[in-house]
């Protein structure tokens, strides 16, 4: 949210301060130049770079950007802290973390943002400002590459005196994880026929304006992830005491060595890990956090001995914990969320001694997910919800609640989903629910967070990546509002027409969520394929048509509409191709195999149809069997 100014800097930038309209271009020549101090921030030279290149696709003209060592007279755009900032007042040491201003100062146009933390690293503040202007301007970035950049046309370009926007992020961390090249990827580019080069050369095409547009990352600087995975090789003969009894008694974890699991009661291996997280901490002075969280694995080989029996609360809800060793592996037991809870804050008490105001990373997940019965963590824990998907409802309702009594529970909450990288590469929209739920996290406590698998999908997922990337940097703002304003900017008259496949698309994303006969993942994925019937599809189609109709003329329009199409075309082939396999797989005639075959290749020829492209990750659905 744009905010008005801080009341100290208010004070400071207002005395004296005219006011005047500023032209930046006229008739198609540029009449400003773009300022920065003459050794400016990274940030402030991306900034200026940005403001440079979309201003001349807004208006044909190329405004220089000059050191302020040889700024000229005439109207200027202010880019970063510099000498004449600091002369009109602005001070961007009293800047709040991040924090991004852009406004009309006598004659001038000052885009500055907060772009260094107190403990050292480079922030964005600057560059966020630039972006906010450009989208005051009414660009706006719907998905990455040219398609998706909605860039105005005018020839005389002036920034009324009026304009003031403000804007301190309250996510410290608004964390979206692309999906680049890995060897997942390579294999599905070597199933296509396609090259680590060529999908690379996508990449790089717009991406980063669109993660720098939306002002993703954050100040947040620090580890969560899963942390002893070397313990085993280290202190499995020194101390074997510090690994989990096993229902036999034994203590081997040899098997799964990076996943070992520990006695987590064991006093002496506590104060082991405190130590060793306090010394982390001094090493870094810029880290907020660093990681205290158990080795990932699932529910498995968990301690049985009595000390760490005993931390568990009798009241706790019973889930199931495997022990690989054991030849009933699946026992029931109580949850070990008080356990975990209290081995991490003991550690908490003895690392705030030492380092008061840092955080210690960890997750509430697997058998320690479950909301504690009687603990309550430690002001220096940072504890994050992995959970809630959108295709069932039941499931959501009790991970919305869950995450509910855990920020009950912390001074810190950060959220770790997977929930981008489900639907078997069918079309989905849920981004008003999502929307709606980082605003209902940001009011229970949330600061961070850490979003896996954006895959890419952008005719798929694309207006949800978006109203995310909008709520990250807002929480308090309306996502219908996103939405609209999504249309709007980039569907023009065929807005109200594209709203509707939207809200269409998304009737059906509820309606599996509702059903919740579809498992989720791999499970059963012709279940899923079963909604996007011929009825359904050709609804879609016919929002999609009307679409066309209402932009007839406008290619930039067309394009987009194009681009959407993607989605209903592929959801009809991967529908195809799930319940012919379905029914090849219950049958086992020859007919069904040959349907089944027929299928696979027509999905074959429309990823080779899409060829590289934002509308579909292609080689992650083929290195996936989507």
């Amino acid at each position: 949210m744009f905010r008005p100014l801080m009341p100290g800097l208010a004070l400071a930038i207002l005395c004296g301060c005219a006011t005047a309209d500023v032209t930046l271009v006229q008739d198609g020549q540029p009449v400003a130049s773009i300022v920065t101090a003459d050794s400016p921030t990274r940030s402030a030279r991306e900034a200026a770079r940005a403001l440079q290149d979309y201003l001349l696709r807004i208006t044909g003209a190329e405004l220089p950007i000059v050191a302020e060592a040889n700024a000229p007279e005439g109207a200027r755009i202010l880019v970063g802290a510099s000498g004449l900032t600091a002369a009109l007042g602005y001070d961007a040491a009293q800047l709040a973390l991040e924090q991004s201003i852009v406004r009309v100062h006598d004659g001038n146009l000052v885009v500055i943002g907060d772009d260094e933390k107190p403990t050292g690293g480079a922030l964005y503040g600057t560059r966020h400002a630039a972006y906010m202007l450009l989208n005051a301007l009414g660009c706006r970035w719907l998905w990455p590459g040219e398609v998706g950049t909605v860039i105005p046309q005018q020839t005389t370009l002036t920034v009324a005196d009026d304009l003031s926007l403000d804007w301190t992020p309250q996510l410290l961390k608004r964390g979206l994880r692309s999906a680049g090249y890995n060897d997942r990827v390579q294999r599905g580019l070597d199933k296509l026929g396609w090259t680590a080069e060529d999908f690379e050369a996508l990449h790089a095409t717009g991406l980063g304006d669109w993660y720098a547009a939306h002002r993703t990352g954050g100040s947040f600087a620090g580890s969560y992830g899963h942390a002893y995975g070397s313990y085993w090789d280290k202190y499995h003969e020194e101390h074997p005491d510090w690994f989990a009894m096993q229902p036999n008694g034994s203590r081997d974890q040899g098997n799964i060595g990076g996943r070992a699991r520990l006695c987590v009661s064991n006093q002496e291996l506590i104060e082991h890990i405190a130590r060793e997280k306090i010394a982390e901490l001094q090493a870094r002075p810029d880290a907020d956090c660093v990681s205290i969280s158990p080795n990932d694995g699932g529910a498995a080989t968990f301690c049985t001995c009595p000390a760490c029996e005993s931390w568990d609360h009798p009241d706790s809800p019973t889930i199931e914990i495997y022990w690989t060793d054991e030849e009933d592996r699946r026992k029931e037991h109580l949850s070990l969320s008080d356990r975990y809870a209290r081995f991490y804050n003991e550690i908490a008490k003895i690392v705030a001694q030492e380092c008061p105001g840092r955080l210690l990373g960890a997750y509430a997940y697997s058998a320690y997910r479950t909301v504690p019965v009687e603990q309550t963590l430690e002001p220096n824990i940072l504890i994050g919800f992995v959970g809630v998907n959108y295709v069932n409802h039941e499931a959501y309702e009790a991970d919305m609640a869950t995450f509910e009594g855990w920020a009950d529970r912390s001074s810190n909450i950060f959220w770790r989903p997977n929930l981008l990288g489900g639907g078997m590469g069918f079309p989905q929209n849920f981004a008003r629910a999502l929307g709606r739920d980082v605003g209902v996290m940001a009011d229970k406590g949330l600061t961070v967070t850490d979003f896996d698998c954006q895959y890419q999908h952008w005719a798929l997922k694309g207006l949800t990546y978006y109203v995310l990337a909008e709520m990250l940097a807002d929480p308090d703002a309306d996502p219908d509002a996103i939405i609209d304003d999504y249309c709007a900017a980039g569907f023009g008259p065929a807005a109200e027409n594209v709203r509707a496949y939207f809200d269409a698309l998304e009737t059906i994303t509820d309606r599996v969520s509702e059903d919740a006969s579809y498992e989720g993942r791999k499970a059963n994925p012709e279940v899923l394929a079963a909604f996007y019937d011929d009825e359904t599809l050709a609804e879609l189609q016919a929002h999609l048509d009307a679409a066309r109709a209402a932009a007839a003329g406008d290619e930039a329009i067309l394009a987009r509409i194009d681009f959407l199409q993607v989605a209903p075309d592929y959801a009809r082939v991967n529908r195809d191709y799930f319940l012919a396999r379905f029914a090849a797989q219950q049958s086992g005639e020859r007919a069904d195999r040959d349907k089944m075959r027929a299928a696979e290749q027509a999905r074959e020829d429309f990823y080779q149809q899409v060829g590289l492209s934002w509308a579909i990750n292609s080689a992650y659905l083929k290195y996936y069997g989507f």
